[in-house]
């Protein structure tokens, strides 16, 4: 036997191990087998709780497994995203979690997307798990699996709340994301501001993980028109059924402006600048201020309140752990006569670049 040969035949070895429990379950079988090899999933975002799905799903003999995720891991994640370790902090999240599946099943063809959720990336899969945890996400999400009439998975977690659901918006009952949140509204709280209860992260990611194989072979009942609440102060999981009324009405496009961003290395240009005056406002909290900031930094709190709405004005570019709470704290800016440009990958990006940052009280 040549050495491909052999080592086909041990991923395939592999592959019966790590499905062993999986084929003996009733239902299950060679047919359930069947149908997750065949099977192509979609995870969108690989934090809280893409951790625990993927670490579920990358045992569950799927075919292809394709992962999107723009952002790298930071230190701040790993207490409820038990996919990294510290030896993996400042790598991109996509590309160390296919490791991590890989390393589980040599079999199933993984493919690592650094980068934010585009609508054709649904294209040429069986199922999508919208694990980003973002309202915005979820919408886009959500229509571009109307668009292709492909089944997708959602969860949420904040605090000590969590819900899980499934939408397809070409069932014989259609639901799509839209029936539960008919309000185009933008993204409100974040883990970081707002904290989560890291265990949280892996029950939602669990029935997550758990609805993929609902879908594609039929073991259990996804949560098709029910959505399933969590309140983890007391653990207490209820069910609420979730119809297509005849007034159902998709949102209206929210039309959020979009602040200017510039790249680490821009910065760092400007700041190099004695002709451009910058001022930095870094809108993290407490505690991730205190592992360190872009040197001369201050707190929005410290900012004059008239900053950034006159010409002439020094610069103001909001610095956040990824962009994402500084892009919210911009467009607040903007509804006031304040302009602001956005670090472009936050905090996250500018060390990942090697660029210096120091400690807050040396700022204060």
């Amino acid at each position: 036997m040549t050495t491909d040969g052999a080592d086909a035949l041990a991923a395939r070895d592999a592959r019966r191990a790590v499905t062993s429990r999986t084929a003996v379950l009733p239902g299950a079988g060679p047919s359930a087998l069947d149908a997750l090899a065949a099977a192509r999933v979609l995870v969108v975002g690989a934090g809280g709780l893409g951790s625990p799905v993927l670490t579920l799903l990358a045992g569950a003999g799927l075919g292809r497994i394709t992962i999107v995720d723009h952002d790298v891991v930071d230190a701040s994640n790993l207490a409820r995203q038990t996919l990294f370790s510290l030896a993996d902090v400042d790598r991109p999240k996509a590309e160390v979690a296919a490791a991590r599946v890989r390393g589980v099943d040599p079999v199933v063809e993984v493919v690592p997307l650094a980068e934010h959720f585009r609508p054709e990336h649904v294209t040429g899969h069986d199922v999508v798990v919208d694990a980003a945890d973002s309202v915005e996400v979820t919408r886009a999400v959500s229509d571009a699996c109307a668009r292709a009439g492909v089944p997708f998975v959602w969860g949420t977690v904040l605090g000590y709340d969590g819900q899980v659901s499934v939408f397809h918006d070409a069932a014989p009952e259609p639901v799509d994301f839209h029936d539960l949140h008919p309000d185009a509204l933008p993204d409100e709280g974040s883990c970081a501001r707002d904290g989560v209860l890291p265990a949280l992260c892996g029950a939602v990611g669990s029935v997550m993980a758990a609805q993929v194989t609902a879908l594609v072979a039929g073991l259990g009942e996804p949560l098709l028109g029910r959505v399933l609440t969590v309140d983890a102060r007391r653990w207490r999981w209820t069910e609420s059924p979730l119809r297509r009324g005849p007034g159902s009405r998709r949102p209206e496009a929210l039309a959020l402006p979009e602040p200017a961003r510039v790249s680490p290395a821009g910065l760092a240009a400007w700041l190099d600048d004695p002709a451009r005056r910058v001022v930095l406002v870094d809108v993290r909290t407490e505690e991730e201020l205190a592992t360190g900031i872009v040197p001369g930094s201050v707190r929005p709190t410290d900012l004059d309140p008239a900053a950034g709405t006159a010409a002439g004005d020094p610069t103001l570019v909001v610095v956040c752990a990824s962009g994402g709470r500084a892009t919210a704290w911009a467009r607040a800016a903007a509804d006031v006569g304040r302009d602001a440009v956005v670090l472009d990958g936050g905090i996250t990006a500018w060390r990942h670049e090697g660029r210096p940052t120091t400690d807050r009280s040396a700022s204060d």
